[in-house]
C-alpha cells in the first residue's frame, strides 16, 4: 500500500529544491527579524552586483536590459521592514483579509501578514523574485504561498483584494499610472492599501496624481536602524474617496 507523502515532508522537500537552485548560482545570507515574540528568517543574496552585472552581460538588446529588470527582489529593503512594523503595531489591518503582496521581494510583510491571519497571494513579474519569496515562506510557514506572476504595466489580477501590501514601488515615473491601475482594478471598494516609501523626491508626483484618482491617504513616519544606517521610512494608509 502506497503512503501518502505529508505535507510538512513536500514543504521540506521544495524548500531544498529551492535553496539549491540559488545556492548553485548565488552567495545566500540568512537575517533574523523580531516582532514582539515573533522571529522571522529571511534567506537573500549577498552580492546585489553580481546579478547586475548578469543583466549587463546579456547585451544591451537583450529583452532584460532594455526592459530595465533590475533585481531588486534579490535583497532586503529598509521599506519592506518600515511596512512589516506598521502592520505588526496594527494587526487589525490583517486579520482575516485577501491580502495582495505586490512587488514581494524576499516575502518578509507576506510572511508577517500571514502570522498575523492575512490570507495572501505573492506577486512579482519576475519568477525568480516568487521563487525567492517562497523559499522564505517555506522556511517560516512550513508552506507554500498564492502565487501572481504579474507585470504592473498589464496588471491582470483577476481577484479584488481587502489589503494591497507595497514596499518601495514609487521610484521610476513611468511606472505610476499603471501602479494606481493596479490599485484601482485589484482593490475592494472597501479595501486599504498600506505602502512604504524612502522619501524621494519622486515620490511626492506620485501623491499628488493618486489624489487625482480619487484616493486619500494618512502618512506615518517610521524611524529604525538597518545595516548601521538610520532609516526614515514614510508609510502611508491609503484608501479611496
Amino acid at each position: 500500500m502506497m503512503k501518502l507523502k505529508s505535507k510538512t515532508w513536500d514543504a521540506a522537500a521544495r524548500f531544498d529544491s529551492l535553496y539549491q537552485y540559488f545556492s548553485r548560482k548565488y552567495k545566500l545570507n540568512k537575517v533574523m527579524f523580531t516582532f514582539d515574540d515573533l522571529e522571522i528568517s529571511l534567506i537573500h543574496i549577498s552580492d546585489v552586483d553580481q546579478l547586475l552585472d548578469e543583466l549587463i552581460a546579456q547585451g544591451p538588446e537583450a529583452e532584460a536590459v532594455k526592459d530595465e529588470q533590475l533585481p531588486y527582489w534579490a535583497d532586503i529593503w529598509p521599506s519592506s521592514i518600515a511596512l512589516s512594523n506598521f502592520i505588526n503595531d496594527n494587526p487589525h489591518f490583517i486579520h482575516g483579509k485577501q491580502i495582495l503582496d505586490l512587488g514581494c521581494g524576499v516575502g518578509l510583510s507576506g510572511i508577517l501578514a500571514t502570522y498575523l491571519g492575512g490570507m495572501v497571494t505573492i506577486n512579482d513579474y519576475q519568477k525568480d523574485a516568487l521563487r525567492l519569496s517562497e523559499m522564505n515562506w517555506l522556511l517560516n510557514l512550513k508552506k507554500n504561498p498564492e502565487t501572481l506572476l504579474m507585470d504592473w504595466r498589464q496588471p491582470e489580477t483577476g481577484n479584488k483584494y481587502d489589503l494591497i501590501l507595497a514596499s518601495d514601488v514609487v521610484y521610476e515615473k513611468r511606472f505610476f499610472q499603471a501602479l494606481i491601475q493596479v490599485f484601482d482594478q485589484s482593490l475592494n471598494d472597501n479595501g486599504k492599501i498600506i505602502l512604504s516609501e524612502p522619501n524621494r523626491t519622486i515620490a511626492k508626483e506620485f501623491f499628488s496624481l493618486l489624489k487625482k484618482h480619487k484616493f486619500i491617504f494618512e502618512k506615518f513616519d517610521s524611524q529604525f536602524n538597518f545595516r548601521d544606517k538610520n532609516q526614515n521610512i514614510s508609510v502611508y494608509l491609503i484608501s479611496r474617496v
